[in-house]
């Protein structure tokens, strides 16, 4: 037999009726997924970036707190923070901030030994988020404010740690914009994408 009763509903009385009438009957409580965390928005978004622990650096556990936040949510909640991220570093994949990195800078210099890491932008993209909601905006503005040697791969895996941990399984939805360098050929015009 099943029943069923919110537990803010649950009286004393109740209970007491319950267990005179069930004395060897066992109480299982069921949460609903994410209960208090139902969807991801911008403010929820830049939250779970402000839990990245600096502090952590050296012991590689910069993510942790907010692989842990981020669990709270939904798994639909999880896979809209994916959209958001994608979203914020497709915004950042432009010339004008890959003009202003330090020796990875755009455009190359073969000649001179200077090469354009697809890679290392996106990854300086990351860093440009994982700083926060006040430093992105600052980097938006203005671009000469992109971190010139910095660099955060590991804000690429936050979701997908979430997910995993939540439900033993890879994260499983994509977003509608491309992270990767050149994706976004609005923010390189003129530059034709040296990328297959």
């Amino acid at each position: 037999m099943t029943w069923e009763v919110p537990l803010k509903q649950m009286t004393a009385e109740e209970l007491a009726r319950l267990q005179a009438r069930y004395p060897d009957a066992k109480v299982r409580i069921e949460t609903a997924e994410g209960q208090g965390n139902e969807g991801m928005d911008e403010e929820k978004f830049w939250s779970v970036i402000d839990m990245l622990d600096w502090s952590q650096e050296e012991s590689g556990k910069v993510l942790e707190p907010a692989i842990l936040k981020l669990g709270e949510y939904t798994k639909e909640a999880i896979c809209q923070f994916q959209e958001i991220l994608s979203t914020k570093l497709f915004d950042l994949d432009a010339k004008r901030f890959a003009e202003e990195l330090g020796s990875n800078a755009w455009p190359p210099d073969e000649e001179h030994g200077r090469y354009f890491s697809v890679d290392d932008f996106l990854y300086s993209r990351c860093a440009v988020v994982a700083n926060g909601k006040r430093f992105y905006e600052s980097v938006i503005r203005d671009p000469s404010r992109i971190p010139k040697e910095f660099t955060f791969e590991p804000l690429l895996y936050l979701a997908d740690r979430a997910w995993s941990r939540k439900t033993g399984g890879p994260l499983d939805c994509f977003p509608t914009l491309s992270s990767e360098t050149f994706s976004n050929a609005q923010g390189w015009p003129g530059v034709k994408s040296p990328v297959a």
